[in-house]
């Protein structure tokens, strides 16, 4: 896939370690849109797209440095003057800062005032101890226009102008608490979160150094972002991509019998991600029109993430049996699609009860997945 400057330029500076690269890929994504703020946006007729996201790197605990890929990005967009905030886990707290840090520009001789942050959550599960109100908040600031005003019992009302919240964070399946699943779900943040599953590095790297060229890149990188610092503009479409991305709208087929988080993730992707990462791009290769490219790449991106977003899902699900489900699925392509009923029950008896099995075995068959055939007096779980 052909990447614009900065994405290439950051893709060569954090080569030589063992975060896989599309996380990096992603918490470039991110560094682009804290650079973005309040001050650069598409207008779709009715309403202005910001650009900024909600991105979560998933992985198993200790496997893919998902803290070390976030801290790199970060630290350019700190370098760089943007706000950046971590650790916060109070939503008060979060609004006050934003008050405080409040931005200012001249445009056509008036100040344009914007209140514009990123945070990073490098334990997602903390920001969400609060439970379903920070969730709420969090859904609320997404797309807020204009001003977000908040009322405490003690300290008065906050007025946030022009509020731009931009969120990279980590975490590891389990995050999907029932709870937690059953709040975000019902609230809308899973369909404004892009979630990056990878459960293996991308190599061993025991003395990790950076080489002069990749200074280079880090420079050129800082540069890209504080020529960002200056901008306030629309961000256009060009009459192709624009037909390019009527056509691929219109041939989207979301599949309702899917899991309901994933399809209503689908919606907000079709309508919103893919024109905000497209934006991403162009600004990436210092452009403020959209190409046809840049469609083209960013629903590359996202067809690279989905499969493995899906697994996310089924890792993290309450339901204990979907996760043996789906290593059983596995387990059965790796056999090439026949699995003497022995062997499963070898892998998984320690783990899951008899009873357990019987339902694990159920739901195989009930998804169209796998069933159970006699041959010559043994049992052989067979992939349909």
């Amino acid at each position: 896939m052909k990447y614009p400057k900065f994405v290439e330029d950051y893709l060569f500076y954090t080569e030589g370690n063992e975060t896989p690269e599309v996380m990096h890929l992603w918490v470039a994504m991110s560094t682009l849109a804290g650079a973005a703020e309040k001050r650069l946006w598409i207008d779709r007729g009715f309403f202005k797209l910001f650009l900024n996201l909600y991105v979560v790197l998933v992985a198993p605990p200790g496997v893919c440095a998902k803290s070390t890929s976030l801290s790199i990005g970060m630290r350019l967009l700190k370098e760089a003057g943007y706000n950046v905030f971590e650790d916060s886990v109070l939503k008060e707290k979060i609004i006050m800062e934003m008050c405080e840090l409040e931005k200012q520009i001249e445009v056509k001789g008036k100040m344009f005032r914007h209140s514009s942050i990123t945070y990073v959550a490098s334990e997602l599960n903390v920001l969400l101890a609060s439970g379903v109100d920070m969730v709420k908040f969090l859904v609320n600031i997404w797309d807020k226009d204009d001003v977000l005003i908040y009322k405490t019992k003690n300290a008065g009302v906050f007025e946030v102008t022009n509020p731009y919240f931009n969120l990279i964070g980590a975490a590891v399946p389990e995050w999907f608490g029932e709870n937690v699943v059953s709040d975000m779900n019902s609230t809308g943040f899973l369909a404004r979160t892009i979630i990056i599953y990878e459960d293996k590095k991308r190599g061993k790297e025991p003395s990790p150094s950076l080489t002069d060229a990749q200074r280079k890149a880090r420079e050129r990188l800082i540069e890209h972002l504080l020529w960002m610092g200056d901008l306030y503009s629309e961000i256009e479409i060009s009459r192709a991509a624009e037909d390019f991305y009527r056509d691929w709208y219109i041939s989207q087929e979301i599949d309702a019998s899917q899991d309901h988080r994933l399809v209503a993730y689908q919606e907000r992707k079709v309508k919103t991600h893919v024109l905000k990462i497209a934006a991403l791009l162009a600004l990436a290769d210092k452009r403020l029109v959209v190409d046809v490219s840049d469609i083209e790449t960013s629903v590359e991106m996202f067809d690279g993430i989905e499969k493995k977003m899906r697994i996310a899902f089924i890792l993290s699900s309450p339901n204990k049996l979907a996760h043996y489900a789906y290593k059983t699925v596995q387990l059965l392509s790796a056999r090439g699609g026949r699995l003497p009923l022995a062997d499963l029950i070898r892998t998984f008896h320690t783990e899951i009860t008899r009873d357990q099995f019987k339902e694990l075995l159920e739901l195989l068959s009930d998804l169209g997945d796998a069933h159970v055939e006699v041959k010559e007096g043994k049992k052989y779980l067979v992939a349909e």
